[in-house]
């Protein structure tokens, strides 16, 4: 396509092509919303609102758009970081600038990236080839997504056709209507017969997409044989797996891959990992909750130790339904317990040493109907640990039950009233066994100096874990591959605080809580596995037959502190992983989710963390809601006055304007504002006559107006056709003439 066809871009073209992208955009906002964090989804799609908003308003001036967006983003990163990030606070400049500057990265770079591309793509995509190209990479690619991971795209396929089928017709028209301008007045004349036919073919094309049931494959396609070839060979014992988020799972002809999952050897961690989602179990539950496993206490340095070299004191639980004796807890305090049913279906067949629940189990019952024999389990009151042995008198390989019913006492945490008991009150009475205070000899000390220096201003025990909790979370960067290059300490908690600086749950959880122990804090450390995922609604109406609950795959294998507050409160879980949440249950809610944000070193002083719009008063809120939206209208009114001006002339003539009308408004428009700088048309001069007089007084404007006076004249007078190209040319000819006249008054 050659430059004039190009360069003659109908308005209502690149409108729709806006709209296309956007559809386009958001299908793929939609297919990373499970991956991205909830604010890096809102900044991206309002980015793209935004942009587009710009674009479609502001294209026919370049300063305007690219200084509106600009200002645009900058607004949306300030109002969505200070929801999800951070509490604005101070003065809007210097405080709140810096504090933006402070947390912008690295959401700043979605942000310019979603501009940038959108802004690419509207420029770039000018014919039909190319849009062709974008659009079939497109399909290609959310086809490969649908087949072969576990994403449902069908939905975003169809919306994808919807919009390369609109944009192909698009194209298809704006060729036509700059080729053939005659046919195209004559077109929109009779719209309705062809805009139907569209309509219909449109309206049927995404109907049948987005209503496409999901039809299972009858063939295995060959990624998903090849990815499956090795999978009867496993082979993790005992002490095969690093970290306790990791499994090794090794075919004959592929080399020993670390992937996550339950481990069972602690004893040396750190080892980076890939992620496996593979399914273990799924949980139904009225609580979110981890689902705790096993605990350890003794520290080596590498790692924890071996149970054997703990020891457990157990006792035989049988297991059984509502008339069995609850299961005591030594150490749970004394506070509110909620009682909660989960029920818990394994998806795997992999043993595990425990049976899984909600901290604390006070009841197990196992639901499989095929073994007759008794569940053989013991309860390690003291760990709060229901250790797993078999069925007795079960067939070989039955060794692991599929599906059981865990009773949990989960407690409800008074945090106002912990907070404020002081370290006396809460080990004064009976203090917890020296075991849970272990450090080796040779830990190092500037991991304590650490610790004393981040809590420093914690005026209790359970503050003092909020700011070592808070540190945790901000300071260091979560990864499943951790550089040891940077490793010189021997000991696994002083090389991630002080040299590694990154890593992922097992650095997070061991550092919490060694560093607690050496503030006399007892601690443990505890693994298991985060909550999982539940199903959207949307998930739940196509696929009626998806079990609810929580999905727990081995990706979300976790390991996390519980640190002891006297006899009154128990063992309370700590999170010090970025990304990761627990859940407590207080008197005030149901459920709290303890946020990395409501735990930063200025809890203290939250009441002077509120942002300045927290600070104001509702009714002031609105005014200057008002008046910057009257503000917005108004100017926008003004830039497309002439717009607008000329939609009341075709409305008040109940037709269509030609071009040589629309050329006729446009000289006239541009002479009434040519009188502002100082040219005056005379009341009873022609318009040749103004245009004559200016020339001589200002002969450099010669080469603008006479063009101008041509187009007026021919459009006026002459019998000639004015073909739509004419009436771009007038106005270009009209900004240059504005442009030309505004400059020589500003250097004079």
């Amino acid at each position: 396509m050659n430059n004039a066809v190009k360069s003659a871009e109908p308005a209502w073209y690149r409108l729709f092509v806006i709209v296309w992208m956007m559809i386009i955009a958001m299908q793929w906002i939609d297919y990373t919303e499970p991956i991205w964090y909830q604010e890096t989804t809102a900044l991206v799609t309002a980015t793209v609102f935004a942009v587009a908003l710009c674009e479609a308003l502001l294209h026919s001036r370049p300063w305007l758009n690219w200084t509106l967006k600009s200002l645009a983003l900058i607004v949306i990163l300030r109002i969505i970081l200070g929801i999800y990030i951070y509490y604005p606070s101070g003065p809007l400049f210097p405080d709140q600038a810096r504090q933006l500057l402070a947390h912008s990265s690295p959401y700043i770079w979605f942000v310019l990236a979603a501009w940038a591309l959108f802004d690419l793509l509207i420029r770039l995509l000018t014919d039909r080839v190319k849009v062709i190209m974008f659009l079939s990479c497109n399909l290609i690619a959310l086809t490969i997504l649908d087949s072969f991971t576990s994403y449902y795209l069908w939905g975003n396929v169809a919306w994808l056709v919807f919009a390369g089928l609109g944009w192909l017709v698009c194209l298809h028209f704006r060729k036509f209507q700059l080729k053939y301008p005659q046919g195209w007045v004559k077109l929109r004349k009779e719209p309705l017969k062809i805009t139907l036919n569209i309509v219909v073919i449109f309206a049927s094309v995404l109907l049948i997409g987005v209503s496409m049931p999901a039809v299972s494959p009858i063939l295995t396609d060959p990624y998903t044989a090849w990815k499956k070839r090795g999978a009867a060979v496993q082979a993790p014992g005992p002490g095969a797996v690093p970290s306790s988020e990791t499994s090794t799972i090794s075919s004959p002809n592929s080399p020993e891959e670390v992937l996550s999952g339950y481990s069972r050897d602690d004893t040396r961690l750190g080892d980076g990992f890939e992620f496996s989602y593979s399914p273990v179990m799924n949980v139904t539950s009225d609580v979110r909750s981890y689902w705790r496993g096993e605990t350890r206490r003794i520290y080596t340095g590498a790692g924890w130790a071996d149970l054997d070299k703990e020891g457990r004191d157990t006792h035989f639980y049988a297991g059984g339904g509502d008339n069995s004796q609850p299961l005591v807890n030594r150490d749970a305090g004394q506070i509110e317990t909620r009682k909660v049913e989960q029920i818990v279906t394994m998806q795997t067949d992999k043993d595990y040493p425990v049976l899984f629940g909600g901290y604390a189990i006070s009841s197990v019952e196992v639901l499989d109907e095929a073994p007759e024999a008794r569940p053989r389990m013991h309860w390690a009151s003291k760990e709060a640990e229901l250790r797993w042995n078999g069925f007795s008198g079960a067939d070989p390989g039955y060794a692991y039950p599929k599906r059981y019913k865990v009773t949990a006492e989960i407690p409800v945490i008074p945090l106002d009233e912990l907070r404020q008991a002081s370290y006396d009150a809460l080990y004064s009475s009976r203090n917890v066994n020296s075991e849970y205070l272990q450090i080796p000899a040779n830990f190092p000390q500037r991991v304590r100096e650490l610790a004393e220096e981040v809590t420093a201003e914690g005026a209790t025990p359970y503050e003092k874990m909020e700011l070592l909790q808070a540190y945790l979370r901000q300071n260091y960067e979560y990864t499943n591959k951790p550089d040891l290059t940077r490793k010189q300490s021997e000991d696994f908690v002083d090389s991630f605080l002080f040299e590694i600086k990154q890593g992922y749950c097992d650095y997070y959880s061991t550092s919490m809580v060694m560093m607690a122990r050496s503030l006399q804090i007892p601690a443990r450390w505890v693994k298991g596995y985060a909550p999982g995922s539940m199903p959207s609604m949307e998930m739940m109406q196509r696929f009626p037959e998806m079990e609810t609950g929580y999905s727990v795959s081995n990706s979300d294998a976790h390991s996390w502190a519980e640190l002891y507050f006297g006899e009154e409160y128990g063992w309370i879980p700590f999170e010090a992983t970025p990304g990761f949440d627990t859940t407590l249950l207080t008197p005030e809610e149901e459920s709290v989710d303890t946020w990395s944000e409501d735990l930063t070193e200025d809890d203290a002083s939250s009441e002077e963390m509120s942002g300045i719009l927290d600070s104001m008063d509702p009714k002031v809120l609105r005014w200057v809601f008002g008046i910057s939206l009257t503000t917005l209208v108004l100017s926008l009114l003004y830039m497309f006055r002439s717009e607008l001006y000329l939609a009341l002339v075709r409305i008040r003539l109940g037709r269509s304007l030609t071009s040589a009308e629309k050329i006729s408004f446009e000289v006239l428009g541009v002479v009434r504002r040519l009188r502002r700088q100082g040219l005056y048309r005379e009341e009873h001069e022609t318009m040749r006559e103004s245009f004559v007089r200016w020339e001589q007084d200002q002969p450099e404007l010669a080469q603008l107006l006479r063009p101008l006076l041509t187009s007026f004249e021919k459009a006026n007078y002459s019998p000639d056709a004015v073909l739509p190209e004419h009436l771009l040319e007038v106005k270009e000819l009209s900004r240059k003439l504005r442009k030309s006249v505004k400059g020589r008054n500003n250097s004079a």
